[in-house]
């Protein structure tokens, strides 16, 4: 992948420098969110991202960065969801785009990746942390040991999120 062909050669921001450009502190612990509309699955994209944001929100422990969806149908909403959740909560913060090096060095000193997006599946684990895939949008697309797939309902990915930070679960990341 050539996004894992950049990991390698661009010097990614250290942890101060990623804090400061962002405005925003990882906190002890961290995740990146990023949820793009869903097209083949049978709950909606609002359905499915407010799922996503009630599990969010029983892990306020966790500081989370969020990327802003790509162009397809129902964006809007997504959008419209992430800025409200965000403006609700102090452990939250948004970006409609990071770029491409504070992109890389927020995957470098966060806990890993939630949402349903191909850069959970393909850059994600080059970082050697973990990523939550919730629902299809990433079917069929070869996965490390890394990846978490969980169903787009709130106790899943609360399940998953909790997983993630097990013990047992990081003990495997340096292998992955």
């Amino acid at each position: 992948g050539l996004g894992l062909d950049r990991i390698a050669k661009i010097p990614l921001l250290e942890r101060s420098a990623l804090e400061s450009a962002l405005e925003f502190s990882l906190g002890e612990r961290s995740l990146v969110v990023t949820f793009h509309p869903v097209t083949l699955e049978n709950a909606s994209s609002e359905q499915q991202m407010t799922e996503l944001l009630a599990a969010l929100d029983s892990h306020p422990e966790i500081n989370y960065i969020f990327t802003m969806p790509n162009a397809d149908n129902d964006s809007r909403v997504i959008f419209k969801l992430i800025r409200d959740f965000v403006a609700s909560h102090k452990n939250a913060a948004a970006f409609n785009s990071l770029g491409q090096l504070k992109y890389l060095s927020c995957l470098k000193h966060s806990d890993g990746a939630i949402g349903n997006s191909s850069s959970g599946i393909i850059e994600v684990p080059a970082f050697f942390k973990g990523t939550i895939n919730i629902g299809d949008r990433q079917k069929g697309r070869l996965r490390a040991a890394s990846i978490l797939d969980c169903e787009p309902d709130a106790r899943s990915i609360s399940q998953a999120i909790a997983t993630l930070y097990s013990r047992e679960f990081q003990q495997k990341l340096a292998n992955v």
